[in-house]
C-alpha cells in the first residue's frame, strides 16, 4: 500500500491534509512495454505515406461532415429567422427520422490496411528478406532475355529475315501501333525478340546493360543491325529512284514553264 498526501481547501479557506490509500502501480520492463506496443498499437497504410495519413484522414472526415451539414441546411432551409411558431411547428412535422436518415452520406469511411505494429514489422522483415539479391536476379533474367533475342534473330534467313527487318523498322519509327500492341501480348520467340530490341531503341536501361555485359551478344547484335539496314536500303532503292525521277520531272517542268513566260 502507498500512503498518499494531497492538499485541499476546506470551508474555512484553510489548507488541510487529505489522506488516502492506493495500490502502487506495477512497473513494466522495457521488454513488456515493447510486447504491448506490438499487440495493442496499430498502423494504417491508407494507400499513401504513413506520415500524411492523419492529415488526409481528418480531411476525409471533414468532407463527409460538411456534406451532411449542407444537406441538413437544405432540409431546414425553410425555417428562416423570424418565422412564426405555427409555421415552425408545421415545418417540424415534416422532418421525420426516416427523412433525416436519407441525408446521411452513402459512402462510409473505412480505414483500409490497418494492422498491428507487430504484423507490420513482420511484413517489413519479410519484404526485406525477399529483396536480398534482387539486382543479381534481375540481371540474370535480362541476360537470358538478351541471349534468347539475339540467338532468335541471328538464326533467321531469307524472306523471314527480310520480314523481321521491316517489322523492326516500323516498330522503331512508331509507325505501327497495332504491331506494337500485338508483340506486347505475344509469346512467339520472334515477337519477344522484337519487343526486347524495341525497348533498346526506346532507351530502356536493363536491356541495354544486358547487351553490354556480354561482348559476344553485343557484337552479334551489331552485325545483325548492319544486315537489317542493308536489306532496308536495298528494298527502299526502287522507291527512292522513283521519287528522284519524280522530283527531276517536276524541276524540268518548272524550268520549261519559266522559259515559256513572256518577258516584259
Amino acid at each position: 500500500m502507498l500512503f498518499k498526501v494531497t492538499h485541499c481547501r476546506d470551508d474555512e479557506s484553510r489548507f488541510s491534509f487529505c489522506y488516502s490509500f492506493g495500490m502502487a502501480q506495477e512497473r513494466k520492463s522495457p521488454q513488456e512495454k515493447k510486447q504491448l506496443e506490438y499487440t495493442r498499437d496499430h498502423f494504417t497504410y491508407g494507400n499513401a505515406s504513413h506520415r500524411a495519413f492523419p492529415k488526409v484522414w481528418r480531411r476525409k472526415k471533414a468532407y463527409v461532415n460538411r456534406s451532411f451539414r449542407r444537406k441538413s441546411d437544405d432540409l431546414f432551409a425553410q425555417a428562416k429567422p423570424g418565422i412564426g411558431a405555427e409555421d415552425a411547428a408545421a415545418i417540424g412535422e415534416g422532418v421525420t427520422t426516416a427523412r433525416i436518415a436519407r441525408f446521411h452520406a452513402e459512402k462510409r469511411l473505412y480505414k483500409s490496411g490497418t494492422v498491428s505494429v507487430g504484423e507490420r514489422i513482420r511484413h517489413k522483415l519479410q519484404r526485406r528478406k525477399e529483396t536480398v539479391g534482387r539486382r543479381p536476379k534481375n540481371s540474370a533474367k535480362y541476360d537470358r532475355m538478351a541471349a534468347a533475342a539475339v540467338n532468335t534473330v541471328t538464326a533467321l534467313e531469307g524472306n523471314e529475315l527480310k520480314m523481321v527487318a521491316h517489322r523492326m523498322s516500323r516498330l522503331c519509327q512508331r509507325g505501327d501501333p497495332i504491331e506494337f500492341q500485338r508483340i506486347q501480348q505475344s509469346s512467339d520467340p520472334i515477337d519477344q525478340a522484337l519487343k526486347f530490341f524495341e525497348r533498346i531503341f526506346r532507351g530502356s536501361a536493363p536491356e541495354r546493360l544486358a547487351l553490354r555485359r556480354s561482348n559476344a551478344l553485343c557484337k552479334a547484335w551489331c552485325d545483325w543491325i548492319d544486315v537489317a539496314n542493308r536489306i532496308l536500303q536495298r528494298d527502299r532503292r526502287p522507291f527512292q529512284t522513283k521519287a528522284e525521277e519524280k522530283l527531276a520531272t517536276e524541276k524540268k517542268l518548272k524550268a520549261m514553264y519559266r522559259a515559256s513566260r513572256p518577258t516584259s
